[in-house]
């Protein structure tokens, strides 16, 4: 009997050694559930030393973005994508099946967001990294995304009213006799045509201005490329969704600021750093449209020889992009800030307005024009437009 309790006595502690050297084994290779469930993300303010995440959209990285992943038995997972999807807040992946690998789990499958949005994802998950690729992503077929293209209507590309066309102020002074111009000029010299994407992508056609170009020069005229000038934008830098007659446009603020620094030109240290922390300081104030993104109206346009359509953007969605301006006032040297201004665009004003531009403009200095404008930007009804053909202009 002793001898048979002695027997059954090893054989429980044998068990019991090969079942903790299992869970050990378990714990090396990254299984265990608690030490994976977390928040991975690739924003550039995520810390260095957190969980990482390595993200692509359609085949191309996708940065400034946090993913959600939760495992209680390490057989199935609950996922949350925040702010991956155009107009999605949080698209929510339940009892995703688990496949154990050597140093964690990976997982697929296919779905369809709330908003409509259908997707394949496949991913793998390990200690303090995950990795996710969606594919074959489609937003809900729209107006936009059926032509494809729409192109700039570069004879009269900007529509605007600003404090409703009145002269009385300084914004609608200076909009109307030279600012609705030149914007609309200079629109027609970088941009050719906008390409709205199944996946939600917004990849548009630009050139740069030419060095010998001064802002002045667009009062008259725009830039006319050759067809080689033009370059398609990189992908993931905006993505849109449109419901109605409204279009959520998403400025992908991570992904623009990664391809600003890696555009950059060489410059001086001192330089270097203005501009970063500029950048930084912008990154604060717009890191807003990462998520709810920019609401614009799609307009029909009343003359179809100015364009098709309008894209719209009012006033109310213009408020973090005012918040800007202290921001680039910041990057204006003194010596222009101090400067008077009729000595910088006084050569710019059309004969007609010369007068009136000189009575309120003389012995004013850009800084001073500059914090006229951002106060008066708080109080003025402001309207501003981009028009777009369905087909290619012949000009």
């Amino acid at each position: 009997m002793n001898r048979k309790l002695s027997l059954r006595f090893i054989c429980a502690i044998a068990m019991a050694i090969l079942l903790i050297s299992c869970d050990d084994d378990e714990n090396d290779k990254g299984l265990s559930p608690a030490g994976l469930s977390g928040i991975y993300s690739n924003k550039l303010s995520a810390p260095a030393n957190g969980d990482s995440l390595v993200l692509s959209y359609n085949g191309n990285i996708f940065i400034g973005k946090d993913v959600e992943f939760k495992t209680g038995d390490g057989k199935t997972a609950d996922l949350i994508l925040k702010y991956v999807l155009p107009h999605d807040g949080e698209t929510k992946l339940e009892n995703v099946p688990l496949s154990a690998a050597a140093d964690g789990y990976t997982f697929s499958g296919s779905t369809t967001a709330a908003t409509g949005t259908a997707f394949h994802y496949q991913g793998s998950v390990q200690k303090r990294k995950m990795t996710l690729e969606l594919s074959d992503i489609t937003i809900p077929a729209n107006q936009l995304t059926a032509n494809g293209t729409w192109y700039i209507a570069h004879n009269n590309a900007s529509y605007y009213n600003v404090d409703n066309g009145s002269m009385q102020t300084m914004l609608g002074m200076l909009y109307n006799m030279i600012g609705g111009q030149l914007v609309g000029n200079l629109i027609s010299s970088v941009l050719d045509d906008i390409t709205f994407r199944p996946d939600g992508n917004i990849i548009a056609n630009y050139a740069p201005l030419p060095d010998s170009v001064a802002i002045g020069d667009l009062i008259g005229t725009y830039v006319k490329h050759p067809a080689s000038d033009w370059t398609a934008s990189p992908a993931n830098l905006a993505t849109c969704y449109a419901e109605n007659n409204s279009l959520y446009v998403t400025l992908q603020i991570d992904m623009i600021i990664r391809q600003v620094m890696m555009n950059k030109q060489t410059k001086a240290d001192s330089d270097q750093s203005a501009m970063e922390n500029a950048i930084m300081a912008a990154y604060q104030k717009i890191i807003g449209w990462s998520t709810t993104g920019i609401k614009m109206e799609i307009r029909p346009s009343s003359n179809p020889a100015q364009g098709d359509i309008i894209l719209l953007l009012n006033k109310t969605e213009l408020q973090e992009l005012l918040t800007l301006l202290p921001i680039v006032k910041t990057l204006i040297p003194a010596e222009t800030l101090d400067a008077p201004v009729m000595d910088l665009i006084g050569d710019m004003i059309p004969p007609q307005f010369a007068g009136l531009a000189g009575l309120l403009l003389q012995g004013k200095t850009v800084g001073a024009i500059l914090d006229q404008l951002i106060q008066e930007l708080n109080t003025i009804p402001i309207e501003i437009g981009i028009y777009l053909y369905k087909d290619k202009p012949n000009y």
